[in-house]
């Protein structure tokens, strides 16, 4: 497959809360009728449906995709892709919707709930909302994640498990186990500042992911972590994206990293760093011939291919 088989055609991305109801219907919709068609592409064993063609290709190249120097853009050609499945076999006619935590974090207030009382969770036009108590085990919770109030199978909306199951890795319900104290902090806009203050590409990327510890805060952590907790599938490093939310919560993080190109355009569109190994600062690093691939999901595609959110081989803004 030709890398411009994914050329997206003036696609706008804008935060959900910009969508009327209908056009958030129309959304899940799509998300259903993905998770609904069963001729594959990916080729991967266990997989059953097209939505699950995406989340096993995440779950194959974990953890060679996270505290790497293509972490962003791997996951930038990712979401466009599940984009363009969404746009060419299931009706959806918009851009891929992000959501922007930080407009409801409140950091001051830890505990605070307002986030998931948003209209991203809506029992009816969102994604639904908590699961019901699960305590973890020390064996599922190896980073002694505290606070959170869910774990179970999700409880209303319209991924319950009568009307949405994952069968990759194995069979399982969504799961959530919204974490107040994760959400707030990880989603402050304070950090959202800290991040668009970098002054390289390496320095951007590494703190956006920050280091693997629950201890220090950060972007990447709070859609997955203030949602999934210790148990909730958007929590899994590997499986995170059997959580529909996933790709509104990547695609913030690629609003943001696309608002960070902005500022020196002419620079940010020809410049990457960081490492080829999870975490090897000091080995080598990715240049801009570095290939990505997402296995058959699209044709594989260099970092400077997609650098360019307007380049060719995407074609989208936000």
């Amino acid at each position: 497959m030709q890398i411009s088989s994914l050329l997206l055609v003036n696609s706008a991305l804008a935060t959900l809360r910009q969508h009327s109801e209908t056009d958030r219907l129309a959304y899940i919709k799509a998300v259903l009728c993905l998770a609904n068609e069963t001729t594959t592409k990916s080729g991967i064993p266990g997989v059953t449906n097209r939505f699950e063609d995406h989340l096993a290709v995440h779950h194959n190249q974990t953890p060679n995709i996270h505290w790497v120097g293509h972490f962003l853009l791997w996951h930038r050609y990712f979401v466009a892709t599940y984009e363009k499945a969404l746009r060419d076999e299931c009706g959806w006619t918009g851009g891929q919707p992000y959501w922007d935590w930080s407009l409801d974090a409140e950091p001051a207030n830890p505990n605070s709930t307002r986030i998931f009382d948003s209209r991203i969770f809506d029992s009816y036009s969102g994604f639904g909302g908590n699961g019901d108590k699960v305590v973890p085990t020390a064996d599922q919770n190896p980073i002694n994640i505290t606070g959170g109030t869910g774990g179970g199978c999700v409880q209303n909306g319209p991924f319950v498990p009568s009307a949405f199951m994952l069968n990759f890795p194995t069979t399982d319900c969504l799961r959530r186990d919204f974490d107040p104290p994760i959400m707030n902090s990880f989603a402050d806009p304070k950090l959202v500042t800290h991040v668009l203050a970098q002054k390289d590409y390496t320095s951007f990327a590494k703190a956006v992911e920050n280091v693997p510890s629950m201890d220090q805060p950060n972007i990447h952590g709070s859609g997955h972590f203030g949602v999934g907790g210790a148990l909730g599938t958007i929590g899994n490093a590997a499986n995170s994206p059997g959580d529909p939310l996933f790709y509104l919560h990547h695609a913030n993080l690629d609003r943001i990293f696309w608002q960070w190109q902005q500022m020196d355009l002419t620079t940010r569109l020809d410049q990457v760093g960081g490492p080829v190994v999870p975490l090897d600062y000091s080995g080598t690093n990715v240049t801009l011939d570095f290939t990505i691939n997402i296995g058959n999901l699209a044709g594989n595609a260099t970092l400077k291919d997609v650098l360019d959110t307007t380049g060719g081989t995407l074609c989208y803004t936000y």
